[in-house]
């Protein structure tokens, strides 16, 4: 039981240190009839509902539903066969085989990006699970250890295969995972372009921007807040980050917004600092939380324009 639960541990462990870009990206996987690599990634829901709704125009009953994995392996081996065949690791497995089936015949790059990242997760998996002894079935080290050489090949081979995209995510995962300046730069020009509906994009892009343009990174952060639907999705990071940049600044008004904006958002911030920075630089506290009041509200309610509030004016 206990290696269980270390094993348990460990993938967890991995799992949380991927950024919440690359995780949040799952949630919204393009099908493979979009008709451009920048449109916005349909929902999981949205997938669903798209790809019954197709399978009902072509008609029978039988045909509502896509095939388990199960199906999936009998009808196309080679989409399993190079995987482990036990029981550990099965939902990352069935995430890879999933993604396999539905893009057998896709003509872009997309779906290659969460296929990257379920490789990834598998591959942290069956490391992980291989190592553990099995005295009474030997065999399953060697199927886990197929398994391991398969998302070793298949993290490499998909990598090289788009290192040139043009797909933003794609692009952030290159950069991401080797720094490649050249992905970067198509991954910040499309940021720059207005086109981006994923909010985290852009938080990932003004997370390298703070370093060298913090107006620039305002901006970024600006777009991106406006993006988010649910103040709960929000990474509270954008609010301590803004107020870090009012102190670079010495802009005490914008440092102090925002500091009640994090406050708002985390009941386990006190006032300490902004009170700190009300009495040292005489501020007028009453105009400033109600702009905080105003900023929150906006978040709460998925309508944040900075534009609207004025908040040039800080």
């Amino acid at each position: 039981m206990s290696s269980r639960l270390t094993v348990t541990s460990n993938i967890l462990n991995k799992q949380a240190r991927k950024t919440k870009l690359l995780i949040s990206f799952k949630t919204s996987i393009k099908s493979h009839t979009v008709e451009s690599l920048f449109s916005k990634f349909p929902t999981k829901i949205q997938l669903s509902a798209l790809y019954i709704g197709a399978l009902t125009a072509l008609g029978g009953c039988s045909d509502y539903f896509e095939p388990t994995i199960t199906e999936i392996c009998e009808t196309h081996s080679e989409l399993c066969s190079d995987l482990n065949l036990d029981a550990r690791c099965r939902t990352e497995r069935a995430e890879i085989i999933r993604l396999r089936y539905n893009n057998q015949d896709s003509k872009d790059d997309a779906y290659k990006y969460p296929l990257l990242l379920n490789f990834e997760e598998y591959l942290a998996c069956v490391e992980v699970v291989q190592h553990i002894e099995h005295i009474k079935h030997k065999g399953k080290e060697a199927t886990r250890l197929k398994g391991v050489l398969t998302a070793q090949r298949e993290i490499k081979r998909l990598s090289r295969e788009t290192k040139n995209s043009l797909d933003p995510y794609l692009s952030y995962y290159h950069w991401s995972r080797f720094n490649d300046k050249a992905a970067f730069h198509r991954f910040e020009r499309y940021a720059a372009s207005n086109r981006v509906s994923d909010p985290e994009l852009l938080v990932s892009l003004a997370s390298v921007l703070i370093k060298t343009d913090q107006e620039r990174t305002i901006e970024t952060f600006y777009r991106a807040l406006s993006l988010y639907k649910d103040s709960d999705d929000i990474d509270g990071g954008i609010y301590h980050s803004l107020a870090s940049i009012g102190m670079d600044l010495e802009n005490y008004r914008f440092a102090y917004v925002w500091y009640g904006v994090a406050e708002a958002f985390d009941d386990e911030l006190d006032d300490a600092q902004r009170i700190q920075l009300r009495d040292r630089y005489n501020l007028p506290d009453e105009i400033l939380d109600n702009i905080v009041d105003e900023i929150v509200s906006s978040l709460e309610s998925g309508t944040f324009n900075a534009k609207k509030l004025k908040l040039d004016k800080l």
